[in-house]
């Protein structure tokens, strides 16, 4: 009997291992899913910015590149949008300049909004947490911490809900359907 009741801890962790696996993989692809909408709302805005600055065809070109490169916490969009907001002032191209910078802080601005949202959503931790765990992530751990911090977040949130959260559950549920059984023999 003794090593039944070791087998049954065995079995539950097992289920549970299997289970937090199963969440993570599935809060991985929400954190997936939440940059492709991201990546679109960038390429959205930046090809809006670049059309306004006269730049045509190659617009959505340029807002390709400049999409992809926001996607790399470090780089980001700024590696680009900066410079050449400064070169075309040295050129004497206040047009573009304004264009350029105005582009790049509409989409900062928008990024700051709608990431803990779409990021929190996706991933199935609450906006305000998500937007907690980006400013810790950044004061932790830099630009990399922008995403690293949500990613903690997530984690910490399935390991809690799989772990502790159910067995808590569990537990009361044991407790209840007890004096039920008790009832029925």
């Amino acid at each position: 009997m003794e090593q039944n009741q070791e087998s049954k801890p065995t079995q539950e962790t097992k289920r549970r291992i299997v289970t937090a696996l199963k969440e993570l993989g599935s809060a991985a692809l929400g954190f997936g899913k939440a940059q492709l909408i991201l990546f679109g709302v960038n390429f959205v805005v930046i090809t809006i910015g670049m059309i306004v600055t006269g730049l045509g065809w190659w617009s959505p070109l340029i807002a390709i590149g400049i999409s992809l490169l926001d996607l790399v916490p470090v780089i980001g969009s700024g590696i680009v949008f900066v410079p050449w907001a400064i070169i075309a002032l040295i050129a004497k191209n206040p047009h573009m300049a304004v264009c350029v910078g105005a582009t790049y802080i509409a989409m900062v601005v928008l990024r700051m909004i709608l990431d803990p949202i779409i990021t929190g959503k996706s991933i199935g931790v609450s906006p305000w947490i998500t937007l907690l765990a980006s400013v810790g992530g950044l004061v932790l751990f830099g630009g990399a911490g922008m995403i690293l911090g949500p990613v903690i977040a997530a984690v910490a949130n399935v390991i809690f809900r799989v772990f502790f959260k159910k067995k808590t559950q569990q537990s009361a549920a044991t407790a209840s359907a007890a004096p039920e059984e008790k009832k029925t023999e």
